[in-house]
């Protein structure tokens, strides 16, 4: 019988021991599996999370808050300025409007309330008599130019007909869904709006009271519409990714000088990544642990059996067997009981990759990140639809929910190469220790 077969009937020789061995193995390898799919995944969510999420940057006329303030509108040149910035990948132009009761024949599909009336309260003077008188104020309906209508809603908003292209110059508009109703619009319908004739191309429902009482046109037609010609109220950059974002910013106020207030989610970007990159810290400490448990439990395993089996080594030796040959033959007796361990490990890891990923995750996120990326609100709500209350923990929550552990060929390799690692690791003491045994010795105190 060969060296090779020897070890791998030795490492079955005795059941009960062999067996205890291979679950602890099992588990660690299992461990080691789990952790490296939960890492993987967890990086790949990082990478995406870098590509997607925070890499909003709000340019606005410098002085001019949601609608109010002061300050001029920015140019077409500014748009070609930011476009032809380093790493941004595409801008969306919007010019914000109300529509009042002489501006349109719609019926507004809001009422006020104590809140509105205070933000649209006016005062005018009384014919010079010093008189001053205040107006009852009325609900308004927003209306929306840009070039980027999916960026305000998006397809799967859109309850009827269809969207509209923001590079057109007609007159066409999607219509809120409250809006419609009040109004009985239906996708065809048309309506006025400062002296002009708006067709109906597609009803939507933003699920915000607000925006449901608005209209989406292209940029060019509403700056007709509004003799405003090349107006653009705010801009909407995008980074190629939230790690350029601050070096983007930079770039742009140096740029567009003080003309401009400039805005981002960066703060939100870094904290949005802190409890991804946590959990994947927490998964290579895993693994490096599960593999050094492993390594342990194969090593304290040989030397235990290399000391049982001091007569028997020494007998070989004695009758010719070099320390090569019992070596290879003790080895060969780890590799087996690793080899038998990895495989029960890997049906293991496999099994508890998912539970083991969604733990990692729910134990690091409970308490996402809940700032408020910035309120470009309008007279009475939000700043028509490009503004509002962005909430980057919102975005960030669905990042986590969508977080899928997946075992590629990659991390499958990895994890043989870990076993096999543990297996050479657990067995260079006990090799060392058989190459000490002189047979003279071992078989004078036997």
């Amino acid at each position: 019988m060969n060296v090779i077969s020897r070890g791998v009937r030795n490492a079955l020789r005795s059941p009960v021991r062999s067996g205890a061995i291979i679950l602890m193995l099992a588990i660690s390898v299992g461990l080691v599996l789990a952790m490296l799919v939960a890492r993987s995944s967890v990086n790949a969510k990082i990478n995406e999370v870098k590509a997607t999420t925070a890499t909003q940057i709000t340019i606005n006329p410098a002085g001019i808050q949601g609608g109010v303030g002061s300050g001029d509108d920015l140019t077409a040149e500014q748009v070609k300025i930011v476009a032809g910035t380093a790493h941004i990948t595409g801008v969306t132009s919007t010019l914000t409007d109300q529509l009042g009761s002489t501006d349109t024949n719609l019926t507004p599909s809001l009422t006020l309330g104590s809140f509105g009336k205070r933000q649209q309260r006016f005062e005018t003077n009384d014919g010079g008599s010093g008189a001053i008188q205040r107006k009852m104020p009325i609900p308004r309906t927003s209306i929306t130019g840009t070039s980027n209508p999916a960026s305000v809603v998006t397809s799967d908003k859109i309850t009827s007909g269809a969207t509209i292209d923001g590079d057109s110059s007609d007159n066409i508009a999607l219509v809120g869904t409250t809006l419609a109703a009040k109004n009985n619009l239906s996708v065809g319908s048309t309506f006025t709006a400062f002296g002009a004739t708006v067709t109906v191309k597609g009803i939507f429902s933003s699920g915000n009271t607000f925006q449901d009482n608005g209209i989406i046109m292209p940029l060019a037609s509403l700056q007709t519409l509004t003799q405003q010609p090349g107006a653009i109220s705010s801009m909407t950059a995008t980074a190629d990714s939230s790690e350029n974002v601050a070096g983007v910013v930079s770039a742009l106020k140096n740029s567009l000088g003080d003309k401009v207030d400039i805005t981002s989610q960066q703060e939100e970007a870094q904290n949005s990544l802190a409890p991804l990159e946590n959990i994947a810290s927490l998964a290579l400490t895993g693994v490096i642990g599960a593999a050094i448990a492993g390594a342990v439990i194969i090593l304290l395993s040989m030397v235990m059996i290399v000391r049982e089996r001091r007569r028997e080594i020494g007998v070989i030796k004695a009758i010719g067997g070099t320390n090569a040959k019992v070596i290879v033959q003790f080895m060969t007796e780890a590799l087996t009981l690793t080899i038998i361990g990895g495989i029960i490990g890997l049906g293991i890891g496999v099994a508890a990759s998912g539970p083991m990923t969604r733990s990692l995750v729910d134990s690091n996120t409970n308490t996402p990140t809940t700032g408020i990326a910035h309120q470009a609100g309008g007279i009475g709500s939000a700043r028509g639809f490009t503004g509002g209350f962005r909430q980057v923990s919102s975005q960030l929550a669905t990042n986590f929910k969508t977080i899928n552990s997946t075992l590629t060929p990659q991390i499958f390799a990895s994890s043989v190469g870990v076993i096999l690692l543990i297996a050479i690791v657990g067995s260079a003491i006990p090799a060392w220790s058989i190459a000490r045994v002189r047979p003279a010795e071992v078989l004078r105190t036997e």
